[in-house]
């Protein structure tokens, strides 16, 4: 079978990270950084995208890669309304809701569809995206809440935690489509998530309050400690910022460093800080036997994956607390190069067809 050559990417606030992978191997994997004031006359994020885009061009001119050999380009899935899990192919439709930020993102990462479709068009060449961060799979009984009109959105890390699982599917000759697991994606902020036959039928909120304590997440905080938040001078902005980026261990221990509140601070003596590392693990640990619960007990395997998973430390605990459950296996860091670009493969090589993006969020309410 051919060896297809894929160019992915993935822009965040600082620069763009671009992959290079032919067949399942990474050629390169670069961050074309952003210098500090380049992009201060730019009033929105698509009036960066000429400027990006050819700083990309740059990169590739200069590692000498042979344009004529890419196969295709896939960007990384922001900025448009939810949807199926899947490849996309990037039309018009998709790329102006991207440019435009049809889901209110309002981050740099939006221009992962733009600019994957703006090189893809140099080369006369097809534009995906993967797997998108508006991923919606939620069973009906997973988005409803106690209240009517309420409901649970989906908010996790799909990219990388469906990679992963098709990653280990394969490993174990397996497809993900036809195998049940409790995934686990720990980085700055953690998702936890229930995939059913290849469906995340259900997850934690991740930085909507609701979850595991993480390194930069509150976790779970529930209406009464919002309202004792907010007696104390608190404003809903402020607290909104404890939920999704200041909380967690960054205000339990000032840091969100896992290695400096492991190896620095407890050995010093920080009470606070090993129960907060305590604390967190076990949340992890009960957010995941509530997925379990959600797939009804039958789970093939407990997965874990993302940058904190490269703590050893944390990952032995996480086994030893999950292993009831499921066979536990960890794929530490992240996948999301590969993940973009096996995507694109696999429509490529027409294992999976590509999807259309209609443009209108995939669940919008029950029809009773």
């Amino acid at each position: 079978m051919k060896e297809y050559t894929v160019l992915t990417v993935n822009p965040g606030s600082t620069g763009t990270k671009i992959g290079l992978v032919t067949g399942e191997k990474v050629v390169f994997d670069l961050n074309v950084d952003t210098r500090p004031g380049e992009f201060d006359g730019c009033e929105t994020f698509g009036d960066q995208a000429p400027y990006r885009e050819q700083k990309i061009m740059d990169m590739l001119a200069e590692h000498q890669v042979d344009l004529t050999c890419i196969d295709a380009v896939s960007g990384r899935g922001v900025g448009v309304h939810s949807c199926e899990g899947g490849t996309y192919l990037i039309d018009d439709l998709a790329y102006d809701h991207a440019l435009n930020d049809a889901a209110g993102i309002h981050h740099a990462a939006t221009l992962g569809i733009v600019l994957a479709k703006r090189i893809a068009d140099r080369l006369s060449k097809p534009a995906y995206f993967v797997n998108p961060m508006s991923t919606d799979e939620l069973c009906d009984a997973a988005r409803m809440t106690g209240v009517k009109g309420l409901y649970r959105p989906s908010h996790a890390h799909p990219l990388n935690m469906k990679q992963v699982a098709i990653h280990h599917s394969k490993l174990q000759g397996k497809r993900y489509e036809d195998c049940n697991y409790v995934i686990l994606h720990m980085g700055g902020g953690t998702s936890i998530g229930a995939h059913c036959k290849g469906k995340a039928i259900d997850q934690t909120r991740i930085g909507d309050g609701q979850g595991p304590i993480s390194p930069n997440r509150a976790g779970d905080l529930c209406i009464d400690d919002v309202m004792t938040l907010m007696k104390r001078g608190m404003s809903l902005e402020e607290i909104n910022m404890l939920a999704s980026g200041k909380g967690g261990l960054k205000n339990l221990c000032g840091t969100d460093d896992v290695r400096k509140i492991r190896n620095e601070l407890i050995p010093a003596g920080d009470k606070m800080a090993a129960l907060a590392l305590e604390a967190m693990e076990y949340t992890m640990v009960k957010w995941a036997a509530m997925m379990a619960g959600a797939l009804k007990g039958k789970v093939d395997a407990v997965l874990m994956t993302g940058g904190l998973a490269n703590d050893k430390v944390l990952a032995e605990q996480l086994t030893k607390d999950l292993k009831w459950i499921a066979p536990v296996y960890v794929y530490p860091g992240s996948y999301e190069t590969e993940a973009l670009a096996s995507g694109a493969v696999r429509v490529l090589c027409g294992e999976e067809n590509a999807r259309k993006y209609t443009g209108k969020p995939v669940w919008e309410g029950f029809d009773f």
